[in-house]
């Protein structure tokens, strides 16, 4: 048995806009994401002496159907698209795959738009591609880690990326600086589909491109300089838009009671990621992300949520 054991780091949405609806329901979206060093283990063992299978393990979450894990489903993809490859190359008559088992052990928190289940399976094709040698390129990555999930291909590269289509489309940015963030995670989850079903019927302002590209820009010149940094993103604050955090308010009212106290503590950017309910403040210094952090723990309103203090990486 060969054994692999790896890590897979949560995001969070610096913005999202939405740009459209596709024919096959699906949304277009713009949106820059931002890997932060809370993260998952995942172990996954493959074993050609045993017949083949599939198993999800999940440490961490309990009641959950192995087979709709998105490892599982990311597991089962690679080994379709693999098996299609060695037939259309006439490599093998008889393919059979090993014995492959995922172990998870949970610590992002779910539905919380901190892409957990995605990391956990681009950690799994990842693995996968390199036990078989890398036989997929990198376009072909891609285009079997958007079948498992929208946020899956951001993951496949990490750090700060800009993700356009339905999140397929992946840009590698500069690594800004390593903002300290705070995480706060109600206890309440967010329903995505209802989100983006909500998001449909709200009027949604566009966007423009150059203007997000000078931003990132201007923040990148900045480079360590956080007052500069700082200072670009108050001018800019409109930009910093995700179109999915007023429908999450309407459905988890205390979002907006999360925002209010880590802008209200001397966050530099407080809003919701993803399609919630987690919400995340950046601070200038990890000092004042830990105050913060004591203040929300104090205060009644938030007594269910979970509070991480986190970092860029």
């Amino acid at each position: 048995m060969e054994s692999y054991e790896v890590t897979a780091n949560a995001k969070v949405n610096l913005f999202l806009k939405i740009c459209g609806k596709l024919p096959n329901g699906y949304h277009k979206l713009f949106m820059v994401m931002q890997e932060i060093d809370i993260c998952d283990d995942v172990t996954v063992n493959i074993d050609i002496s045993r017949p083949a299978e599939i198993a999800v393990i999940c440490n961490g979450m309990d009641n959950t159907d192995p087979k709709k894990n998105l490892c599982y489903k990311a597991a089962d993809r690679f080994y379709a698209r693999y098996h299609k490859k060695l037939v259309e190359e006439q490599t093998k008559e008889k393919i059979v795959f090993p014995y492959t088992e995922i172990v998870l052990t949970k610590r992002i928190p779910s539905e919380a738009g901190m892409g957990g289940g995605s990391s956990d399976a681009a950690a799994v094709l990842m693995t996968l591609q390199e036990h078989f040698g890398n036989p997929f390129s990198d376009e072909e990555m891609n285009e079997i880690a958007v079948n498992c999930g929208a946020d899956v291909p951001f993951f496949l590269y990490g750090g700060m990326c800009l993700c356009e289509g339905v999140g397929e489309v992946v840009t590698q940015l500069e690594d800004p600086p390593k903002w300290p963030m705070l995480i706060v995670k109600p206890h309440i989850g967010v329903s995505t589909p209802r989100s983006f079903a909500q998001a449909d019927k709200m009027a949604i302002s566009g966007y423009d491109r150059e203007a997000y590209r000078a931003m990132f820009d201007r923040i990148l010149e900045a480079g360590t300089d956080l007052d500069k940094v700082e200072a670009v993103v108050k001018e800019n604050r409109a930009l910093f838009v995700n179109d999915l955090q007023a429908p999450g308010i309407e459905e988890v009212p205390v979002i907006a009671d999360i925002i209010d106290s880590l802008e209200q503590a001397g966050s530099s950017l407080a809003m919701m990621t993803g399609s919630g309910s987690a919400v995340f403040g950046l601070f200038k210094t990890e000092d004042l992300a830990k105050t913060t952090r004591d203040i929300i723990a104090a205060d009644d309103r938030f007594a269910d949520c979970d509070i991480y203090v986190c970092h860029m990486i």
